[in-house]
């Protein structure tokens, strides 16, 4: 009966209803409503596959083509190549085994000069297929090993396999090398070669002091143009650059030089320390305005001296000066600095003018290019020649082997900085991940997975753009400004902030819940809890 007189009470009933929606409205809709509102919104990411990249997992296939005049001779050298990279992780070679046809022996064996044989070989193989190289008899040599700059190193016989083997390893596909680039620990070469990037800036500054005393006769331009594009050109397969050059007038540095008296016809010469070399380069910095470009700059400088510090030159560590016709150095992965004297007789003249030989300062910048984008430089072989560059572009299997540095370089990068905004996401769980990084970071997987299969397949220059796909991908992701959105928001100031909000109206909510539950079960409800739900 009792039951029946509460629930029967029209304006109890009321209030019992309106306090019910209320707490429906709030618990059903309020609550959902600001959970939803106050999420961090992150779009699904592959962390299974990214937490699975294995870099030293990587390795490259390539093709090597063993010509011989017999079976014996080609199997012998083809079994000792194979022996020596059988245990290699990182270079896998595909080694076929051919005898030399008898049109090509003859060829090979008539003609007087080793160009002339590469050119014969060249009419029956296509050399400009990358990371191809053609291991190929040749009786007539005068050392056991010979190669120049196409995808082809001439051998004289079975007992140069060692040798051949010798070259192969520091030369051509440099295993330490690799290792190096996929590695944690970066080695000399990656220490000194730039990072990867999809282009870069070369910038040419001529540093000239005193024009009021010297007299410069150096076309810039021009020598950028036919020394510095000719060799980018060949590099257009890996990076976009970019050139330029500028001259720098009365930036007089204080070398701080030392004369020390000679036999010279100047009958003395002036001695950098050491030291002075890095803080010039902060002076050229300061000057060079080359960080208006947003692609990574590669600065050459060629400083010229005025005669009253000529001839300047660099002196090593131990004290000795370098002996060599252009005094230079270089600073890793800033550029290099060519320091210019003019002559004495030039300085004799009644208006000095100093004209720097073009082709020796701008082969030393070349030699320095080679270098800083990741060139080695190659150590001599007794019973080897290699034979110099005869222009500046680089030589065929060096390209191949630059792309194989560059494609485990960008694979590695571009995993790390996917394993490192994974472990970021799962430490800080307030960065967005908005659909285009989402986007970005799922095309990155995909194309590092791609590039290692093209890899594996021998697939070199595909493997090449795929991995820099992947490079760029992953940078951009990591770097994007919107992951830092809510990063200064966390969860302590969220709740700060909202609790004021909703515990006011909380409190009588949920006071107000013991007093529908004693009226959904028709029990009476007391006084004081009557007035705490009014």
């Amino acid at each position: 009966m009792a039951k029946h007189d509460i629930k029967s009470d029209p304006e109890e009933s009321n209030r019992m209803w309106a306090s019910a929606s209320f707490v429906g409205v709030l618990i059903v809709i309020g609550l959902p409503l600001w959970w939803k509102t106050t999420e961090v919104y992150r779009v699904s990411l592959p962390y299974d596959k990214i937490n699975s990249f294995d870099t030293d997992a990587h390795f490259i296939t390539s093709e090597l083509i063993v010509l011989a005049n017999d079976e014996p001779t080609a199997s012998e050298v083809a079994g000792l190549i194979e022996k020596a990279f059988e245990d290699s992780d990182v270079i896998k070679l595909t080694i076929k085994k051919q005898i030399l046809s008898g049109a090509l022996h003859s060829a090979l064996d008539s003609v007087a000069d080793d160009h002339e044989a590469v050119e014969e070989v060249g009419k029956t193989f296509d050399l400009k297929k990358h990371n191809t190289l053609y291991v190929v008899q040749r009786k007539p040599l005068f050392q056991d090993v010979w190669m120049d700059g196409e995808r082809v190193a001439l051998f004289r016989d079975a007992k140069a396999a060692p040798k051949l083997v010798q070259v192969l390893t520091n030369w051509v596909y440099q295993p330490e090398v690799l290792v190096g680039a996929r590695g944690r620990v970066a080695d000399t070469a990656r220490q000194t070669r730039f990072p990867p990037d999809r282009g870069y800036h070369i910038a040419l500054s001529v540093v000239h002091p005193a024009p009021s005393e010297l007299k410069v006769d150096f076309q810039a331009g021009e020598a950028v143009e036919d020394y510095i594009g000719s060799f980018v050109d060949e590099l257009s397969e890996l990076h976009n650059f970019t050139l330029k050059s500028q001259w720098l007038h009365l930036l007089d540095f204080d070398f701080q030089a030392r004369e020390v008296k000679d036999s010279s016809p100047w009958g003395r010469h002036f001695e950098v320390p050491p030291a002075r070399l890095q803080q010039l380069l902060t002076a050229l910095e300061e000057r060079a305005a080359t960080h208006v470009s947003e692609l990574p700059t590669l600065n050459l400088a060629l400083y010229a001296a005025p005669c009253r510090l000529a001839p300047l030159l660099v002196h090593a560590g131990d004290g000795n000066k370098v002996a060599a016709p252009v005094q230079a150095f270089m600073s890793p992965k800033w550029g290099g600095v060519v320091l210019g004297s003019p002559t004495e007789a030039e300085c004799r003249a009644e208006s000095p003018t100093w004209k720097p030989t073009t082709r020796l300062i701008m082969g030393t910048f070349i030699a320095q290019l080679r270098t800083l984008l990741g060139i080695t430089d190659k150590e001599s072989i007794e019973g080897a020649l290699l034979e110099p560059l005869r222009s500046v572009t680089p030589r065929a299997w060096e390209l191949d082997a630059l792309l194989r540095i560059r494609t485990l370089e960008q694979l590695t990068s571009a995993e790390r900085s996917l394993k490192s905004l994974a472990r970021l996401l799962g430490e800080i769980s307030n960065i967005v991940i908005n659909d285009d990084v989402g986007a970005g970071i799922n095309s990155a997987v995909d194309s590092i997975r791609v590039a290692a299969e093209q890899l594996a397949a021998g697939r070199l220059l595909d493997a090449y753009r795929t991995s820099q796909r992947a490079f760029l991908a992953a940078e951009t992701a990591f770097m994007e400004p919107s992951l830092l959105a809510l990063l200064y928001f966390p969860d302590d100031q969220k709740y700060a902030i909202y609790i004021p909000l909703f515990l006011p109206i909380m409190v009588p909510v949920i006071l107000s819940l013991k007093n529908l539950f004693l009226w959904f079960q028709g029990k009476p409800i007391h006084k004081e809890d009557k007035e705490k739900t009014d």
